[in-house]
């Protein structure tokens, strides 16, 4: 049995390797990333899941509140749907009006509640919860996969299965809050015990949520066009969705909360580092292969991205086909041989490594964890940490230069003096604290930029201390330096959490924001992703995931990424 412990950091790749902003930028999801975690306790507690109120016009607009049980507690879902008008309806955080607003609720809701949250979720930004309150959000329909699923369920037809298997949603949510926003519980409220403990659990929930009311919505639309209507078949369900479209505020997100991204960067390598070191059998190497058929399938079935920021998937799903053969040798290395061979899958993901793009690098990486789901029984429940950052004033500047020099040299390729290393800077707009990028010298606003120049910071960090005595305590030296406190405290708090920077130069003319935002969509669990330009990205969750229907009801396999659409004969 292989022993799950932490194994030697050796055997972990690199932070110049994995903490580059390129590979960042073409990560996946893994059955580590938090959509997938959520649905695995789901399935396994069997979670019991009921409509309690649906009062819904006959054009869909209402409120419906659902009822969850799980064994921790009892929770409430609700769901408003109102009328807007096309004009208004934007993916912009700025908007000011959704199709659907929508909250995760602790307990049930008496009725004085409810009519308080018909006057404040829909506000949204300017609404007002209270510590009951786990999770607010709102969503836009896609306007026209939704008319088309209503249009042929109310003539008594299913909808056409590949429209909705490529845009892969009915509801596109632009935000989804918690941790203390607009006054709900902060996330301390759900540590420890609580159902939702666990990084994005309640939210990656309450968007699971929404695709359920999704299909309740469209069918009863449809019932009310003509009662002899159709329901959704659960095969075409299954290839829906939720949509999401995340601009650029998940960057200063990732930079603000180092510790918690070194967290998840690590459970992750950790992982792909038991996965290699793994013993290889025929079945391994045989439900790989089926595995990556799948997956070439998917991505020869994939829309084309609009920008060619990320790899072509139909150039990907060959590049999967390729791999594919190098699976098989490992099936004809273990044939060949009387006993079981180790250190077959390090070479494979050597051979990878070397002749294949880094897209495909990182798809095989996460396919290798979800192998072998024993490699993260332990790790699944470690995504949470102190994400606190503390100076440390005893400590001496001879051990602020050991860190700087162990973790930092990444920061020192850049020359700040060229306008190119500081052609960006970040700031948040002040009518809605929307975070922005700006252009140095063209736009307004460069005295309010945010420190997202870790880079610089360190830099300018490691020139003023070069003529400082090493037993200098860092207290004494920030008397004379208090600008430069938020650095040294940053430093500080990541000694020996290496996956807590991101190596690059978040200033240059060179970046793509789109990278970082890809990095973190990847982490909760993100596919099909569609940039819409370097600044913002449109992207599905749970498209394949188990319906409420199904929790509690089957034997589980937490195979359902990557969803192939039905055949046609399958659905009718």
């Amino acid at each position: 049995m292989f022993k799950l412990a932490i194994e030697n950091t050796d055997a972990l790749r690199p932070a110049s390797e994995v903490m580059d902003i390129q590979r960042l930028g073409v990560m996946r999801s893994t059955s580590l990333s938090f959509l997938r975690i959520l649905i695995r306790k789901m399935m396994r507690e069997a979670w019991e899941i009921e409509q309690t109120t649906f009062d819904i016009n006959d054009e869909g607009y209402g409120e419906a509140l659902y009822s969850i049980t799980t064994p921790q507690g009892t929770y409430t879902f609700v769901a408003l749907s109102r009328e807007i008008s096309e004009e208004t309806r934007s993916d912009r955080v700025i908007s000011e009006r959704w199709d659907v607003t929508f909250a995760l609720c602790d307990g049930a809701i008496s009725d004085k509640k409810l009519k308080r949250m018909k006057q404040e979720l829909p506000k949204q930004e300017v609404g007002r919860g209270d510590v009951t309150d786990l999770v607010w959000s709102r969503a836009n329909k896609s306007q026209r996969v939704f008319s088309h699923v209503v249009e042929a369920l109310s003539q008594g037809k299913q909808p056409d299965a590949e429209m909705i298997y490529d845009i892969g949603y009915l509801f596109r949510t632009t935000a989804v809050y918690g941790n203390g926003k607009f006054g709900i519980a902060p996330y301390e409220h759900m540590k420890d015990n609580h159902t939702f403990s666990g990084a994005y659990q309640s939210q990656m929930f309450a968007v699971y949520m929404l695709r359920h009311f999704s299909f309740d919505l469209v069918e009863h639309i449809a019932r009310k066009n003509n009662p002899k209507a159709a329901t959704l078949k659960p095969e075409l369900k299954k290839l829906l969705g939720t949509g999401n479209a995340t601009g650029l505020g998940m960057v200063p997100y990732l930079i603000s909360h180092p510790k918690l991204l070194h967290q998840w960067m690590w459970i992750r390598e950790v992982a792909l580092a038991r996965a290699k070191k793994m013993k290889p059998t025929a079945d391994d190497c045989q439900r790989f292969i089926a595995k990556l058929q799948q997956i070439r399938t998917f991505f020869e079935d994939a829309p084309i991205p609009d920008m060619e920021v990320f790899t072509n998937p139909r150039d990907l799903a060959k590049e999967v086909g390729e791999i594919s053969k190098l699976v098989e040798d490992v099936c004809n290395t273990i044939g060949r041989s009387n006993s079981e061979v180790g250190g077959l899958w390090l070479e494979f993901a050597d051979k990878v490594q070397a002749n294949f793009t880094m897209e495909a690098q990182e798809l095989i990486n996460s396919e290798l964890i979800d192998l072998y789901p024993e490699v993260i029984v332990d790790l699944e429940h470690q995504t949470n940490a102190d994400d606190g950052l503390h100076l440390i004033p005893e400590m001496s500047i001879g051990s602020l230069r050991e860190i700087i020099k162990k973790q930092y040299q990444w920061a020192f390729q850049y020359d700040f003096t060229k306008r190119e290393s500081r052609h960006y800077f970040w700031y948040r707009s002040a009518e809605k604290e929307e975070p922005r990028i700006g252009e140095r010298g063209i736009d307004p606003g460069d005295e309010l930029y945010m420190p997202m120049n870790i880079a610089e910071q360190v830099q300018q960090l490691a020139t003023e201390i070069e003529v400082c005595d090493n037993d200098l305590k860092v207290a004494a030296f920030l008397l004379k330096k208090p600008e430069l406190r938020g650095i040294v405290r940053r430093i500080q708090s990541l000694d020996g959490l290496e996956y807590g920077e991101i190596q690059a130069n978040l200033t240059g003319k060179d970046l793509l924001p789109v990278y970082l935002l890809r990095c973190k969509l990847a982490i909760l669990g993100a596919e099909r992703y569609d940039p819409k330009s370097n600044r913002w990205v449109r992207i599905t969750l749970f498209q394949g995931a188990p319906l409420v229907e199904e929790i509690g009801t089957t034997s589980f396999e937490d195979d359902w990424f990557y969803p192939l659409i039905a055949k046609a004969e399958e659905i009718k």
